[in-house]
């Protein structure tokens, strides 16, 4: 018995992810997030973003390492993650499992927002650093230890 990295990530959905996107860098006006407006809120032991998305973008997340809240607080989405695509309209909540990359599409002006435990400084680069895994490969040197636990 071996443990696989697809035991971790879906291999499916992480190669349509990369193929959607290729789409969006290869699309005339192509969005990037990081222009959207993202507004961060930190409270006691709790971070939040909220990304608002224009309505006819498509966009990708980031892969969290830990499961964590999503809620579409306005607006309709198609939401794709490992477990298929599906419609979304505010308001709804659910929970995002752990090194799930989600594609979004707006139907509709959108707000999405992930809520997160933090309970250190206030640094949007610090919990980037501690939640977010910059791409599937790095899951690969990053987990040893789960990739054993999933014998």
């Amino acid at each position: 018995m071996g443990g696989s990295m697809n035991q971790l990530v879906n291999l499916e959905h992480r190669e349509k992810m990369a193929s959607l996107e290729e789409a969006i860098l290869a699309s005339p006006g192509n969005i990037n997030i990081t222009e959207l407006e993202c507004n961060h809120y930190f409270s006691h032991g709790l971070y939040t973003r909220e990304l608002h998305i224009p309505a006819g973008v498509v966009i990708t997340g980031k892969i969290h390492r830990h499961s964590n809240v999503n809620i579409l607080s306005k607006g309709k989405v198609v939401a794709v993650t490992d477990k298929g695509r599906v419609e979304l309209e505010a308001p709804h909540t659910l929970v995002s499992g752990e090194l799930v990359k989600k594609a979004i599409y707006a139907i509709e002006d959108s707000v999405w927002i992930n809520c997160m435990p933090w309970d250190k400084e206030p640094s949007v680069e610090m919990v980037e650093k501690e939640y977010i895994i910059p791409t599937y490969e790095t899951i690969e040197g990053e987990c040893p230890d789960k990739l054993l636990e999933q014998e």
